[in-house]
């Protein structure tokens, strides 16, 4: 294999192939006070603080497949043999940092830098396919777990740095130069707007960066008596080497320099040129974030409120509202738009505000009615509860019902009325009538929207199961016990990882088909009053509708009327998350399976309807969800592991994408045999 080889100006010699970098740092001459190098690095091989006096001492960065894991092999012993393979450059191993990348060595770069005797050199190779964002989402937990599998790690990519000093440094100034070199790479990846591959945000690095600072180390006779030491020549141990010192210039300036044009040597190696290479990132990060992935602002604790969405997320969801409006111009019926702004709004936007939120004035309404208006020996009737029951349900629903009937007729009002008011004041913008009717229909237009937004919540649904993913991770049992009580009513006390997992799994399948599929069914036939009216019902039967306890009769008609309207919408979401599971296309994912296993488990569940979506959900996944005395769906499968959740969160936002396709469309036609 040709090898090409450069001289630095500090004396290192750089051997670069296909297979590895290599360096050889200059062995000290007999005349001076240097007894050999002292490395600094998080390399994998004789990685930390080291002190080395071979006459062969080195760095070498080797060449592994994209496909390694990082485990096994193991990292030491793939150095150690590709050192001691070595015949060109003749390394000893036990003087030789070594580190490892997936990148094309050909992306090799070096630049110096030197002034009175002190000289830097960079040596840098780089990939930036797994570049990341500090405190961006973890791809693994320890890399030495059984389940942090080859599937699970991140796409290959390092950038390596080797920075070699010609001046011995003390222990503290090899810190703050170490610093240096790393916060030079950082900026480099920001003059080029590497993105992070998760979260599209700017870059300081990959996942997997490793540095070495290199620097010769003082005779002992030197440290024990100075003064009687022979002086080396422009060559005193350097005590500080931060921004403010020459040493600090160098050190930033060689770094990035390299750095730079490493990066760009990967990037026209990977997509021909810069522009392609943003282009190709934003349409990726994008394209992620409209139908894979939840937005990035998961709660780093339980119970937390869910962060605001990053600016760019509320804009693109503002693009998108907009967009939805204006394909109602040219396209779609606008009832069909009113469907694609809200789940535009769902996955972008914060929701409306609790305070005004349909289903929480319908819980403290149903709260105010159960324990302050009923008295008790209702409850304690089966005929009374009974009757009692039916007559609050139609009621409740009525209420609900003629209140968004209401609300839409006053905001019609208001509109129109303000519309007026604004364009008598300002004629000159709103001289045409036509401006004030387009204004009126798209401020009309947003109202149901905002309504019909508050009826389901796909992008929370999701964003909390990836919280339980992150959770289950970190072993943080305790969180994710807390945490699932805002999926669930299970008490989460005596559950381990495993069933933790398994139940948000559950959560996860059945509301889908409660939180999200059943509202648009009911959109697409009844509109905005039947999607509002579904989630009163479902409210009713999540707050008094369960068995056993003060409300066993009088709140079995809001039971009752809650399978009954989820008769269809279960069963459709069992098949849309089949469907889903196969465009995915992930290994671990089974159709097949998926479908059988909702067949023939779905009759477990207590509910005529939840053992639908779970079930295809324990099919598709492979895994085993139990609920201790009472079912357990997909039977002989393995236990649910945390990066389930991420396989469940994909097919669910799949399973989303589809049933809102599926929303339109029939929206499309019901409306066009209408109007014929």
């Amino acid at each position: 294999m040709i090898s090409k080889q450069v001289t630095m100006q500090s004396g290192c010699t750089v051997h670069s192939n296909e297979s590895r970098v290599a360096i050889n740092l200059p062995s000290p001459n007999k005349n001076d006070n240097l007894r050999g190098w002292t490395t600094l690095s998080s390399a994998t091989y004789n990685g930390g603080l080291q002190s080395f006096t071979s006459s062969r001492c080195g760095v070498i960065n080797i060449k592994v497949p994209p496909t390694y894991d990082g485990i096994n092999p193991n990292p030491a012993e793939l150095i150690d043999t590709a050192i001691k393979a070595d015949t060109d450059v003749e390394l000893d191993a036990n003087a030789t940092v070594g580190m490892m990348t997936a990148a094309n060595l050909n992306t090799v770069r070096t630049s110096s830098r030197s002034s009175k005797g002190v000289v830097v050199d960079a040596i840098v190779t780089a990939g930036i396919s797994n570049a990341r964002a500090v405190g961006a989402d973890a791809d693994c937990f320890f890399l030495k777990r059984s389940d942090d599998t080859n599937e699970h790690c991140p796409e290959p990519g390092t950038i390596n740095t080797v920075v070699i000093i010609n001046t011995p440094l003390t222990e503290s100034a090899m810190i703050e130069a170490y610093a240096i070199a790393i916060e030079a790479k950082c900026a480099a990846c920001a003059e080029l707007s590497v993105l992070c591959s998760k979260s599209g945000m700017i870059a300081q690095g990959t996942g997997t960066d490793c540095l070495v600072l290199a620097c010769p180390s003082f005779k002992a006779s030197h440290y024990d008596n100075p003064s009687s030491a022979k002086p080396l020549p422009k060559c005193n141990s350097i005590e500080y080497a931060g921004k403010h010192m020459l040493l600090g210039e160098f050190i930033g300036q060689a770094v990035k320099e390299a750095t730079c044009e490493a990066i760009l040597c990967n990037i026209r190696e990977l997509h021909g040129s810069i522009y392609r290479y943003h282009l190709h990132r934003y349409l990726r990060w994008i394209t992620n974030l409209i139908l894979c992935g939840a937005r990035p602002c998961v709660p780093p604790y339980p119970m937390m409120p869910v962060p605001s969405a990053p600016m760019e997320v509320l804009a693109l969801g503002v693009i998108l509202i907009i967009t939805s409006y204006l394909s109602g111009l040219i396209l779609l019926p606008r009832k069909a738009t009113v469907l694609l702004g809200a789940a535009a709004w769902d996955r972008c936007l914060p929701s409306v505000p609790l305070a005004i939120h349909p289903v929480v004035l319908a819980g403290k309404l149903i709260s105010l009615v159960t324990k302050q208006v009923i008295p008790n020996k209702v409850y304690q009737s089966p005929m009374l509860g009974l009757m009692a029951g039916t007559a609050f349900l139609l009621g409740t629903l009525l209420l609900f019902w003629l209140g968004g009937e209401i609300f839409l007729g006053c905001a019609d009002k208001i509109v129109s009325l303000s519309s007026n008011v604004i364009c008598n004041s300002a004629e000159n913008i709103c001289s045409s009538n036509s401006f004030k009717v387009d204004a009126t229909a798209f401020l009309l237009w947003i109202v149901e929207v905002a309504l019909v937004e508050t009826t389901f919540s796909l992008q929370l649904l999701c964003t909390i199961a990836l919280q339980m993913a992150k959770f289950l991770e970190r072993y943080q049992i305790d969180e994710a016990r807390c945490q699932l009580s805002w999926l669930c009513s299970r008490d989460p006390s005596e559950l381990n990882r495993e069933e933790l997992a398994g139940a948000t799994l559950e959560s996860l399948s059945e509301n889908l088909s409660d939180g999200t599929i059943a509202p648009w069914f009911w959109y697409v036939f009844l509109g905005p009053s039947g999607a509002l009216g579904y989630r009163i019902a479902n409210t009713l039967d999540s707050r008094i509708g369960y068995r056993g306890g003060q409300y066993e009769w009088f709140g079995k008609p809001s039971a009752r009327f809650d399978d009954l309207i989820n008769i269809i919408p279960a069963r459709l979401t069992a098949i849309l998350l089949c469907l889903a599971a196969c465009i995915t296309g992930k290994d671990s994912c089974s159709v097949k399976i998926g479908l059988a296993t909702a067949w023939r488990d779905c009759t477990q569940c207590s509910s005529p309807n939840a053992g639908w979506p779970m079930a295809a959900m324990s099919g598709i996944l492979g895994v085993k969800l139990e609920k201790r005395d009472e079912y357990c769906l997909g039977k002989g499968h393995r236990d649910p592991q945390p990066y389930d959740i991420q396989d469940g969160q994909k097919t669910a936002q799949g399973a989303g994408a589809l049933a809102l396709l599926t929303s339109i469309v029939a929206i499309s036609l019901i409306t066009k045999n209408i109007d014929q």
